[in-house]
């Protein structure tokens, strides 16, 4: 097969697997699009209160300096917090542009060729912090629900997360502290697919050194105040930049939309996920009474500062680096991050 028609057929795989993030996409801002009145949208946001935003942004500011530090503290301190803040914003740009969520995939790359480190190494660390914030997102959105919504089944769900978020904590430390189980468990469920369980020896060993950050019960509760402190800033700012368009708000409005919204935006959609943030915001807060054209004034404008930010320096970073987003994107191709048809 010719180069022009392996190309031609590698971009319509992509296009065909990125086909039902842009439907829903599509379908979330017609429905926005259908459902509020924009008319009001436009009056919020002239009615709303910008004088906020240098703290907003200031907050904003903790928010990705704790993660780079979660993040720096389970690679060890192999990375310098610089190069950790970088690449970080590096990865949300990649996420804001590109498809497939490559954000995490491109992070791992650049962080390595910063510092030298191999690229499941990097990945590992990044899975690490991800499921820390995945944990943290679930254990929120299901202690703060009860208060929501009130139901004796939201109580109940809040007691069975609560215990599942605890044991998958308890077995990324068990992991972390005894890899050879993990590594003779894979190889036997392996073993009849002696190709696969080759490649995956290699792959395996890299991902449980990023484990190995975990092993020690200080530096696990390290992890875990960074990400408490990267969770308490985000939820800060989301409601400092809330309380400009509704004064009445409270914290309680804060953690549970944002709760929301971190496992909303895991739906397939477009890159930067447009429209899905924005619908999930809006349909969280109408729990709370909001009026949908506020809700989605406010969605929009702190969307547009997260895109702005970390879209600023995610391009410092990648001149500093003196690399290009087609580049990063072509290596992430040859390395399987997207998978062909």
């Amino acid at each position: 097969m010719s180069l022009a028609k392996t190309g031609s057929k590698r971009g319509t795989s992509i296009w065909v697997r990125m086909l039902p993030g842009l439907v829903i996409t599509a379908v979330a801002v017609i429905a926005l699009i259908y459902l509020v009145d924009l008319g009001q949208m436009q009056e919020a946001l002239a009615l709303a209160d910008y004088r906020v935003l240098p703290f907003v942004v200031l907050v904003f500011f903790g928010t990705i300096m704790a993660r780079a530090m979660a993040w720096r503290t389970v690679l060890m301190e192999q990375a310098r917090f610089r190069d950790c803040f970088l690449a970080l914003n590096q990865g949300y740009l990649l996420n804001n542009i590109l498809p497939f969520r490559l954000g995490e995939f491109g992070r791992a790359l650049l962080i390595g060729e910063r510092v030298g480190m191999r690229f499941w190494r990097a990945l590992s660390s990044i899975v690490v912090e991800r499921v820390f914030d995945l944990g943290l997102a679930a254990g929120l959105l299901f202690a703060t629900l009860p208060l929501v919504v009130g139901a004796d089944w939201a109580r109940s769900a809040a007691v069975i997360t609560s215990a599942v978020v605890v044991i998958g904590f308890a077995v990324l430390f068990v992991m972390a502290r005894r890899p050879e189980l993990f590594t003779r468990l894979v190889e036997r469920v392996t073993s009849p697919a002696p190709r696969l369980s080759h490649w995956l020896k290699d792959k395996l060993a890299s991902f449980l050194e990023g484990l190995s950050a975990l092993k020690s019960a200080g530096r696990f509760l390290q992890v875990a105040f960074w990400m408490l402190l990267t969770w308490f800033f985000n939820v800060a700012w989301y409601f400092l930049l809330m309380r400009s368009f509704l004064p009445e708000a409270t914290w309680l409005w804060a953690f549970f939309s944002i709760a929301v919204a971190s496992v909303g935006v895991a739906i397939p959609s477009s890159p930067a996920y447009i429209g899905v943030f924005e619908g999930v915001m809006v349909g969280a807060l109408s729990l709370f009474g909001v009026d949908s054209a506020v809700s989605l004034a406010y969605a929009v404008v702190a969307h547009v500062l997260y895109f702005a930010i970390t879209g600023i320096i995610g391009i410092i970073g990648f001149w500093q680096q003196g690399e290009s987003l087609g580049a990063v994107y072509n290596q992430l191709l040859s390395r399987g991050a997207v998978k062909e048809g």
